[in-house]
């Protein structure tokens, strides 16, 4: 699935970002264990202009309406 444009939501939360990514490259990833399954992607949020990162496992698409 790409990562270009998604909105997401982080669970449990109301927050609502875009994942960012550097214009005409791959979405960033870090990991943050040795475990290569758990790594975190950047997330900007318009309403306050921050980047957070979050882990991939809390992060969901925001469904988008039909039409």
């Amino acid at each position: 699935m790409s990562y270009k444009y998604r909105t997401v939501t982080v669970r449990g939360t109301d927050l609502v970002g875009t994942i960012a990514r550097r214009h005409g490259g791959a979405p960033e990833i870090y990991e943050t264990s040795k475990d290569p399954s758990t790594s975190v992607v950047p997330v900007y949020f318009p309403e306050t202009g921050e980047i957070r990162f979050f882990d991939r496992t809390v992060l969901e698409d925001v469904a988008h309406p039909a039409g």
